[in-house]
């Protein structure tokens, strides 16, 4: 039961007898004015699990309404209220008041769940669910780390569903190994043609990869393929997958080590068969490793490289 008084400065204050916060009109209308002038400064972290089963679920818009809902709550209570927090991703990430109700409709029961107690109990509340309770819902079995945009760089449609794509990459300067199109598209359900809308939208940066070996004498050579056109046949070198990163920024862990560990405790995640592995980036994993595929490839150092810019992979 909530009840008006006035305080002895003469303020509206409204108090809830269920809650032991109490939220004065003012200070609502202050954080309004704070989640406005500092849109600037609020970030968002996005998990690369959750944003590709996103993805390959078309449940997108809702997973980035989520994403954007956590953002809002800086103090981590994982309650909103249902007004403050529409008018918050109106004027901060751009979204219009009919997509938001629409998206809370459609996401409710899934990645949020709506109280609405009677009139005399107090305001309309949003509970965001939880990392695990998501990661249960969505079946993810593991997350990595997150990274880290800012909240102008997640406004329009086209530009989250590229931010969301871009998440399921590393960021510059880590070490990533080379994937293909189709290796992209089977995890997260994006078309090639689109990947490269993406990259373009979300800024990727891509490296190229190609495929030597060594001669008798122990110099690196090119792998040669042919191709086959109509009339006639060519050599090129052999390319392997691209390496890709985004331009978003490493976040903290946060509770995603203890929601592994929770994940872990009820999956089959660290007994399950793994792939063998293809690429390495050091010659003390490939001793390391037992089990490695048919074909497998060791990233040849700077300096033996046979041209700059290029990454160059020996087959081993």
């Amino acid at each position: 039961m909530s009840v008006l008084s006035v305080a002895a400065t003469g303020r509206i204050r409204t108090m809830d007898y269920n809650s032991p916060r109490i939220v004065t009109v003012a200070k609502r209308k202050q954080r309004g004015k704070q989640h406005n002038q500092g849109s600037a400064l609020l970030s968002l972290k996005l998990i690369p699990e959750i944003s590709a089963v996103a993805l390959k679920a078309k449940i997108d818009k809702e997973v980035a309404l989520w994403y954007c809902l956590r953002c809002i709550n800086v103090t981590g209570s994982g309650r909103l209220l249902h007004n403050d927090a529409i008018a918050t991703l109106v004027s901060v990430f751009g979204y219009s008041q009919r997509t938001v109700y629409r998206l809370l409709k459609d996401g409710k029961g899934k990645l949020w769940d709506i109280e609405t107690p009677s009139p005399r109990a107090g305001l309309t509340t949003i509970k965001i669910w939880g990392l695990y309770r998501v990661c249960d819902y969505l079946t993810v079995f593991h997350l990595s780390r997150p990274v880290e945009i800012k909240a102008r760089d997640f406004t329009g449609l086209r530009t989250r569903r590229a931010q969301l794509y871009a998440s399921c990459f590393k960021t510059s300067g880590s070490k990533v190994k080379p994937i293909s199109r189709y290796s992209i598209e089977v995890a997260t359900g994006v078309k090639r043609r689109q990947q490269r809308r993406y990259d373009q939208v979300a800024h990727i940066s891509m490296v190229a990869n190609f495929a030597t070996q060594q001669d008798d004498k122990g110099r690196l050579v090119s792998i040669l393929n042919f191709v086959h056109g109509k009339a006639r046949q060519w050599l090129v070198v052999r390319r392997l997958g691209n390496i890709y990163h985004s331009q978003a920024s490493r976040a903290r862990w946060g509770m995603i080590t203890r929601v592994n560990a929770q994940l872990r405790q009820r999956s089959f995640y660290s007994d399950e068969a793994r792939l063998p592995k293809r690429f390495f980036l050091t010659p003390q994993s490939v001793t390391r490793t037992p089990g490695r595929a048919p074909e497998a490839f060791l990233l040849v150092s700077k300096k033996d490289r046979l041209s700059k810019g290029r990454l160059r992979w020996c087959l081993i």
